[in-house]
């Protein structure tokens, strides 16, 4: 499945500094592994493994 920006923006939610733009720069999935690639406003960058894609999936509620 495709990675929106609602989904990068709740894998990056507790990670952000107080009061940095929530909206991620640059996001991506991982074909082979179902993970993800997001890049903060901050230019730091993240990487999610299938399973913090999948929770995180649950957490908004997208179905599959």
């Amino acid at each position: 499945m495709e990675i929106t920006e609602a989904l990068a923006i709740e894998l990056t939610k507790n990670l952000l500094i107080n009061g940095q733009d929530e909206k991620p720069i640059y996001f991506e999935e991982g074909e082979i592994t179902g993970g993800a690639m997001v890049i903060l406003s901050d230019k730091r960058l993240l990487v999610f493994n299938r399973v913090e894609v999948e929770h995180a999936r649950l957490m908004i509620g997208e179905k599959k």
